[in-house]
């Protein structure tokens, strides 16, 4: 135990496992949205510049965060700072596009007979989780351990929406109720927040604060999502929401 506690959290020692951390969120976007790309590409009418926007900007900022994963990993730590207030911008850009385009994206579905603007309950919860570990990310930026769990959090965070295209459109298992529609929506965002707790009970014997952090933010908003798209109330709410925006793109 003596051994444990003196090199505890060590941020040299657990550099490689965050590459592959970052590899399975790519993996899940690259594959969700792969299935989705032809669906996408041959909606009638073409889809609004603001979602090429929305999706270009994500992509910058994976592409980012990644690079800087990479940069720590070969040790130059100087083009890490570098590029870290680029991320931070880019952070900051997304936050309003994301939001934008979900409501743009409503706005266009209101006339299809799949119309749920409940779903809106998701978007406000990942901008939400986002917006915070990436907010903690720079205050803890000069806490090496802290610092990149919180960024890989962030990435986790906005990494749903590739994990339920591969349930909805590859599983294509339907489970009712409350818990099947989490499922669908959640279970990848579940088995990494256990991976990264699980490698920290085994590495260092207890997890890191920032994961449990993570861990319990992801779910309460996971939770109050769920429930939030069964709610008619809700939905009641999502509808004028909706309606008072008004703008398809």
């Amino acid at each position: 135990m003596q051994r444990v506690a003196a090199t505890a959290w060590s941020p040299a020692s657990d550099r490689k496992i965050y590459v592959i951390w970052i590899g399975v969120v790519w993996a899940a976007i690259l594959a969700g949205f792969g299935m989705d790309f032809a669906r996408y590409l041959g909606e009638a009418p073409p889809p609004p510049f603001i979602l090429h926007v929305h999706a270009a900007a994500f992509v910058l900022w994976l592409t980012l965060v990644t690079l800087q994963i990479l940069w720590v990993e070969i040790g130059n730590l100087r083009r890490h700072k570098q590029l870290g207030w680029l991320t931070v911008a880019v952070s900051a850009l997304m936050v309003p596009l994301g939001l934008a385009a979900a409501l743009v994206d409503q706005v266009r579905q209101v006339t299809h007979p799949d119309y749920a603007p409940q779903f809106l309950a998701l978007e406000f919860e990942e901008m939400i989780a986002f917006s915070v570990f990436m907010t903690a990310g720079v205050i803890f930026r000069r806490n090496p351990a802290a610092h990149k769990r919180l960024m890989i959090l962030s990435a986790v965070a906005i990494s749903d929406a590739g994990f339920a295209r591969i349930w909805l459109m590859g599983v294509k298992a339907e489970i009712p109720g409350l818990f099947g529609w989490w499922l669908q929506f959640f279970w990848g965002i579940f088995l990494i927040l256990v991976a990264m707790g699980v490698w920290d009970l085994w590495h260092r014997r207890r997890i890191h604060p920032a994961v449990l952090f993570g861990a319990a933010l992801l779910w309460t908003g996971e939770i109050i999502t769920t429930i939030l798209n069964f709610s008619p109330a809700w939905r009641d709410v999502m509808v004028r929401l909706v309606n008072a925006w008004g703008y398809a793109g």
